[in-house]
């Protein structure tokens, strides 16, 4: 049995590159896990892209799950999407798209679905940028920095890697030769913690305070979003819109959150990420 958010990736991108697949099926794809119950994407923010994504979502009888509407008006606010449907060996598959994931760069989002890309459909994203979506509030996704951190030439994992065995060993193997170039490594607490001779303890609680800033600054987006989506899910769910066919419920969530979602409640629209 195939994996089925793998061959949605290539039907999604059969006649251009509309998606690319991220979080944890792209943690499946770089073989640090075996498996994981959901798709995600990182969706071209263009309405082609969208309508074509909806349409192969509706072959497949989706239905909408509580979220935003797949609209670029939205999307280019920070929101995300999510369907779900049943296959063919009856197994559950949940479907997520935004195109503006947290902490990746508007520049490398632009690249994604440049033309020089080539003719790939199954496109996932690049493991430094997978690396800075992990940084949630979960706990669990930091010991998968590590392992994807792993697979990074030794600079780039010092740069990266949540594990205090590698920090210890990398900074001292490079550490001392990469202050030009590398400023970012330089900067990072663990590093200079273990540069100036701090022990395994010392790293950690390094590494423990760094988690919590990332997952501090996660958990206040995620506020902002829960706070400015609330009257929009209520109504979403009072009208049933997860019950409806697919077309149906698009024409009825695209209303809905004209009237009751900001599209942009961080204020993060104003880069065009755009190739």
């Amino acid at each position: 049995m195939g994996n089925i958010y793998f061959e949605l990736t290539e039907r999604f991108n059969a006649k251009e590159i509309n998606v690319v697949l991220t979080s944890g099926q792209a943690v499946v794809y770089y073989r640090i896990a075996m498996m994981s119950k959901d798709g995600d994407w990182i969706i071209r923010e263009d309405p082609a892209a969208c309508s074509w994504v909806l349409d192969v979502l509706a072959a497949r009888k989706a239905r909408y799950r509580p979220g935003a509407p797949l609209d670029v008006r939205w999307l280019a606010g920070g929101w995300s999407s999510h369907f779900q449907f049943q296959d063919a060996h009856a197994r559950r598959v949940r479907c997520d798209f935004l195109s503006r994931p947290p902490r990746v760069e508007p520049s490398v989002l632009r690249r994604l679905f440049s033309p020089a890309g080539g003719a790939e459909k199954l496109v996932v994203l690049d493991l430094e940028s997978l690396i800075l979506t992990k940084k949630t509030q979960r706990q669990k996704d930091y010991s998968v920095i590590a392992e994807l951190a792993r697979l990074l030439p030794e600079e780039r994992e010092l740069l990266l890697t949540t594990d205090p065995d590698r920090i210890l060993a990398l900074a001292h193997r490079h550490g001392g030769t990469m202050a030009g170039t590398m400023a970012g490594t330089m900067d990072r607490l663990p590093v200079k913690t273990a540069l100036k001779g701090g022990n395994r303890e010392e790293v950690v609680v390094a590494l423990a305070r760094e988690a919590n800033s990332q997952q501090e600054l996660d958990k206040h987006r995620l506020e902002i979003y829960e706070a400015a989506g609330g009257k929009y899910l209520a109504e979403f769910h009072r009208m049933g819109i997860q019950d409806l066919p697919l077309v149906e419920a698009h024409q009825e969530a695209v209303a809905l959150a004209a009237r009751l979602m900001p599209e942009d409640p961080a204020g993060i629209r104003g880069t065009d990420i755009k190739p």
